[in-house]
């Protein structure tokens, strides 16, 4: 046996020391990196769990929405914030108009809510749930009304000439109606949209009758009647042949950025069956999206009646004003 140089035995020596190295450094490391890991994977979950949904995503509950959604179903988005997003990725067909810009819940029979991040819509406290299902972040619950309303007219449904015509008092004139209007939007903290058809006053554009959305004191928008009063006198909406439930309920605001100043003059709302006065509403700036019920009295249930809708200001400076109604 030949014995080893004593230079290549060192090296060897040298060697093993730094293998020895390396382990404790790998299982220092192991020991460090499991922990980190750990938390990292935490971080990531607390991050993603909390964060909304992007634009496309919500496109993934289309299918199983429109599986879940029944006639004449409302659908709510919880938190309310994300209703623009929801309404942009599932459309008309399953969010219309009437449906978003709604006056309240009170009429619907069921509703299915999506929600994220564990929200709920508060509107629908008192719905109680049928269904449910899961979808990735979105979870969406068929909830039904103990009690929906039957509404018996919706008279936003019914502005046009079949139905309804509009006069303004003071001077006396009937105002024309205009199906091929110029569509005008006011842009931020002007007036809303002015629809293609609506009823045109003396006076200028602001005094015409047509549905429109206003943003309310949450910025929800509500669809309603625009009605601006005229200066002097009442601008009237007439509805014709209109079968009556056992009252006459809605609601009147102004575009939020208007009546937040208040610094404007009351508007009152008279509504008349038949000739006779069946209730007043007076809106102050500030009020918000505010509700009206009227009793009918002798009137209820009566197969036709001619209803107007009557509105005045002491001031009529920036008087956005606009109202929904139904008799239920």
């Amino acid at each position: 046996m030949i014995p080893a140089k004593p230079r290549e035995t060192a090296s060897a020596a040298g060697e093993a020391t730094s293998a020895r190295g390396r382990r404790r450094a790998l299982g220092l490391l192991a020991l460090l990196g499991l922990p980190a890991l750990g938390v990292g994977e935490l971080v990531a979950h607390v991050y993603f769990s909390e964060r909304a949904p992007d634009f496309d995503a919500w496109r993934e509950v289309a299918a199983p929405l429109a599986a879940m959604k029944q006639p004449g179903d409302l659908v709510v988005v919880a938190p309310g914030w994300a209703d623009p997003a929801a309404r942009r990725a599932l459309g008309d067909e399953l969010m219309p108009l009437r449906d978003a810009a709604r006056p309240d819940e009170s009429r619907y029979a069921a509703a299915v809510e999506i929600s994220v991040l564990g929200q709920r819509a508060e509107e629908l406290a008192g719905f109680r749930e049928a269904a449910r299902q899961e979808r990735g972040p979105f979870v969406l619950r068929r909830l039904v009304n103990p009690s929906p309303a039957r509404v018996v007219y919706d008279f936003v449904d019914n502005v046009a000439p079949a139905s309804a015509d509009v006069r303004v008092t003071d001077p006396p004139a009937a105002c024309r109606w205009n199906p091929r209007a110029r569509i005008a939007a006011g842009g931020l903290g002007g007036n809303p949209t002015f629809p293609a058809e609506r009823f045109e006053c003396p006076g200028g554009p602001f005094f015409n009758v047509g549905v429109t959305v206003i943003a309310d004191e949450e910025f929800r928008p509500r669809r309603c009647i625009w009605s601006h009063p005229p200066k002097d006198g009442e601008i009237v909406t007439r509805f014709r042949g209109v079968p009556l439930g056992s009252v006459i309920r809605g609601h009147a605001g102004m575009y939020w950025m208007i009546e937040r100043e208040r610094r404007g003059a009351p508007v009152t709302l008279s509504v008349r069956v038949d000739g006779e006065a069946v209730g007043e509403a007076t809106h102050a700036d500030g009020d918000g999206w505010a509700v009206f019920e009227f009793p009918l009295g002798a009137h209820a249930g009566a197969a036709e009646a001619e209803v107007e809708f009557a509105v005045r200001s002491a001031d009529y400076t920036h008087r956005h004003y606009c109202f929904e109604a139904d008799t239920r």
